[in-house]
């Protein structure tokens, strides 16, 4: 064998060698289109950009079936561009990133000067193999006001989904990897995380494992990786429910509208704990219907109302109303929140999420106790455990519940009389991220619809993103904000 014989094997070994231990690099880029989605008013367009990137359902045999993930990107406005863009992660779990783009877009269009803003629709969601159980008949108006799971269709729901899907590769852990494998292929090295609700508990499993490539992130009602869903619904509501209704007495025209409205919610619930109560209610359509309402699903409607201070402001009033023997308004919202709200989004995913997540974390007994004496109960908590016993469970760390540990500067919102994501989960998780601010907006609920002044917590995210630090950030103006003025009668009464 020649000297240079000998020379080129060796330098080949050394190169396939290198190759063979080398880190594996992702190859798979991302073509982004021009595209057009709806935008936040009927008939309106937004001009953006659109593509997808495609991810092994199985993340770890890396074999079988594949996911195409949908992306939306709404490009910088500006031309003085910074390379780190501004990503959300929504609630749910179930919610579609990319649906709810325009309305997030408008909120922080001032970020969207300078950064661009990315809208990826996790596994399972929207446009990225969403898992969508039908749980209700649109043609029977008292199915929306049955159980908040029902079982047959959840069974129904779970072998049509496993035709197409492993039900058991849809937890945050996996879709926060996949997000990271997006990054990557976007050209991303370093992004801003923003979430609401779930999006948080998103946020803080993507900071777990991706740390390095968050330069800052906003969490507006923190899902802690412990919440344990929906453990803890009945107290939290009860906390809520009790702060809007001391703000209606210490208000002089709700407390002389409604001098007795503690009383009063005490009455509501004593009489549907007798029995559901018939009520006729009238439909977005104008057709009336006749429908029965349960204790369960009065209290899921205050619950829901207390999402939003502008819903929240009409609590009293319904209450009062119910007292008094008609039920027609609470009915009513009752109807409304399930057809929009329950109904809309993902529940497949809710479930394959919660069911790993949450429901296995909760000892027997302990969330039945939490709804004793509330107004809620614990309904929510013996259907969401019935229908997890139908449904996959997937695979979580074995440290998955405990506190996520950053020094990623975190801009944390929490609203006052938040009923599902109280301060207390905002003030725990300031605890473990160092380099945090955590702002509790008064008289907000899970979002801050209806307040006068928020343009204020608007102001304050595109300061914290401008400058990547809670340090030196002014928070002071959230004292100035107002709530609604309480509803005292119903649209056309005199």
């Amino acid at each position: 064998m020649t000297p240079l014989l000998q020379t080129t094997i060796a330098l080949v070994s050394c190169l396939l060698l290198f190759l063979v231990n080398a880190p594996r690099t992702r190859t798979q880029s991302i073509a982004l289109q021009p595209c057009e989605v709806d935008g936040t008013s009927p008939g309106a367009k937004e001009k953006v950009l659109c593509g997808s990137y495609e991810v092994f359902e199985n993340r770890v045999t890396r074999a079988g079936r594949k996911i195409k993930l949908k992306i939306v990107v709404f490009p910088a406005t500006g031309n003085d561009k910074l390379p780190d863009p501004l990503w959300y992660l929504p609630g749910g779990p179930g919610s579609s990133a990319t649906e709810d783009a325009p309305f997030v877009a408008d909120q922080v269009r001032k970020i969207r000067e300078r950064r661009d803003l990315v809208f990826v629709d996790q596994r399972g969601t929207g446009g990225s193999n969403p898992l969508n159980c039908e749980l209700y008949n649109s043609a029977d108006p008292q199915s929306y006001l049955r159980d908040y799971f029902p079982l047959d269709d959840v069974r129904k729901c779970r072998e049509n989904l496993e035709l197409n899907a492993d039900l058991k590769l849809y937890t945050t852990t996996i879709g926060m990897d996949d997000m990271d494998d997006v990054r990557a292929a976007l050209g991303y090295d370093m992004i801003n995380l923003i979430g609401g609700s779930y999006g948080t508990r998103a946020v803080q499993v993507y900071l777990r494992g991706h740390e390095k490539h968050v330069r800052a992130t906003i969490l507006h009602g923190v899902s802690p990786t412990n919440q344990l869903m929906p453990r803890d619904f009945p107290q939290h509501t009860e906390r809520a429910l009790n702060g809007v209704l001391d703000e209606c007495l210490a208000d002089e025209k709700c407390r002389t509208a409604f001098p007795d409205v503690r009383a009063e919610k005490g009455k509501v619930l004593d009489t549907l704990l007798k029995g559901p109560v018939s009520v006729e209610i009238k439909q977005m359509d104008g057709q009336t219907a006749q429908v029965t309402l349960s204790r369960d699903l009065a209290a899921e409607a205050i619950r829901y109302m207390l999402y939003q201070p502008a819903a929240a402001s009409r609590i009293p009033l319904f209450l009062h109303l119910a007292s008094k023997g008609n039920f027609v308004p609470l009915a009513s919202a009752a109807f409304e929140y399930r057809k929009n709200l329950v109904a809309t989004g993902s529940n497949g995913m809710y479930l394959s999420v919660t069911c790993a997540e949450d429901l296995p974390m909760i000892k027997p007994g302990e969330g039945e106790r939490n709804g004793v004496h509330t107004f809620l109960g614990d309904y929510r908590l013996r259907q969401q455990r019935a229908a997890c016993e139908l449904w996959r469970r997937g695979e979580v760390p074995s440290n998955y519940s405990e506190p996520t540990r950053s020094n990623v500067p975190a801009l944390i919102l929490t609203g006052e009389w938040d009923p599902v994501t109280p301060p207390i989960y905002g003030e725990t998780a300031a605890k473990y991220l160092s380099n945090s601010s955590h702002v509790v907006v008064p008289h907000g609920g899970h979002g801050f619809g209806g307040l006068t002044g928020i343009q204020c917590i608007d102001d304050m995210m595109v300061a914290f993103i401008n400058a990547g630090t809670t340090k030196g950030l002014d928070t002071s103006c959230v004292q100035k904000i107002q709530q609604p003025v309480f509803a005292l009668k119903t649209p056309g009464s005199n």
